[in-house]
């Protein structure tokens, strides 16, 4: 090859190279990457949609729970990882954007309006809003940020929170069909009354106060002070910028804590023998027990139906099996990423509220159906 040539096409791509930068501008590139966030969040929702349809209309049952017992100790953390992201993976990607789509383009004045907590019908919103996320606990977790970080006050988030994994109305469907409709209608009922009483008491507590002022003002990450949102006339461009900064940041805090609850979850969802099933499931120490381990025996949305009715074809009463299927909000692995938006004292108080009113709720449904206790 002449020097020449080779002189002519090294002159051909810096022309090109130049070409290129001239037509992808800033601007350019904005729109570009407007037009892309706006299509991937349409296939998720589209996706989405799609997969609750699907349950709704052909009501199929969940898979069989996986026998993380057959495998090596090391390996069931990463099986059950890797099972929760193949049911969860639509889900947390949707919740994650809908963060930052809450954020930004629901006006704040709104948000305050309806869910800023103090009014009784805040929280009957909340809890009647929320079964539309056919979410499991810790999907649902970026979408109350967004709620909250939009003006809504801890409390009201706390509601929407429990309601949305306890209640939604695949679920309650779901468990009417292969559990029964009567322990259906009880779970939704009771599920209400919790997260309804759960929020209640969160907002009138101190820290409640304390938690909201940190998303009034919130803090850069080394530490200095950020002022709070401004309401700005921003073109559409900034706005996704926003959206996508703050549901990444919902993403980098909540992901660590989620993995190492799911970690600690599989080694008891794997180790925990079925022939206490028989043994200790029924009665009120049964219904007590149940709702003990329906808290920390998480499992992803819809499969914790298929455990319940298994554990029925092993012995469990119907009274245990509500307590334990209204243990499933107040779960490990979403108290641990909840900590840092309710701390720990939330946390314990809305798992306590939970817990009581999951044993009263069996209680009376024996009392009334005539079970032994």
């Amino acid at each position: 090859m002449s020097e020449e040539t080779v002189v002519l096409e090294t002159h051909h791509k810096s022309t090109l190279k130049e070409r290129m930068l001239q037509y992808f501008t800033t601007e350019r590139k904005r729109k570009i990457y407007t037009v892309v966030y706006f299509v991937i969040l349409g296939l998720l929702v589209a996706y989405f949609i799609y997969t609750k349809l699907k349950l709704l209309l052909f009501t199929t049952p969940p898979e069989e729970p996986i026998n993380y017992a057959a495998y090596e100790w090391y390996i069931v953390p990463y099986v059950y990882i890797i099972d929760y992201i193949k049911h969860a993976w639509n889900s947390l990607l949707f919740a994650f954007m809908l963060s930052g789509v809450i954020y930004e383009f629901v006006p704040g004045n709104i948000i305050k309006k309806w869910l800023g907590g103090g009014k009784w019908y805040h929280y009957l919103l909340a809890a009647a809003l929320a079964p539309i996320f056919v979410t499991c606990s810790c999907s649902v977790i970026p979408v109350y940020v967004g709620i909250l970080a939009a003006g809504a006050s801890l409390g009201v988030a706390m509601t929407f929170f429990l309601m949305a994994p306890a209640a939604n109305f695949i679920t309650i469907l779901l468990t009417g069909e292969y559990i029964g409709w009567e322990l259906g209608l009880w779970r939704l009922v009771f599920s209400f009354i919790a997260a309804v009483i759960s929020g209640v008491i969160f907002d009138r507590m101190k820290i409640s106060k304390e938690l909201r002022k940190q998303f009034d003002v919130t803090t850069n990450p080394d530490g200095t002070p950020k002022a709070k949102r401004l309401v700005l006339k921003k073109s559409i461009h900034d706005r996704v910028e926003t959206a996508y900064k703050f549901s990444f940041d919902i993403f980098k805090n909540i992901i660590p804590r989620l993995l190492i609850g799911l970690a600690v979850v599989s080694f008891l969802i794997a180790y925990i023998p079925s022939s206490w099933v028989s043994a200790y499931f029924t009665g009120f120490w049964g219904i007590v027990i149940a709702a003990l381990l329906g808290g920390p025996l998480y499992t992803p949305t819809l499969v914790e139906i298929v455990m319940t009715k298994s554990l029925m074809s092993l012995g469990m009463d119907n009274p245990t099996a509500l307590s334990f299927m209204m243990g499933q909000p107040y779960d490990f692995v979403s108290m641990v990423p909840n900590s840092k938006y309710f701390k720990w004292r939330g946390v314990l108080m809305y798992s306590l509220v939970f817990f009581f009113i999951s044993i009263g709720s069996a209680v009376l449904y024996a009392l009334i159906n005539g079970y032994a206790l």
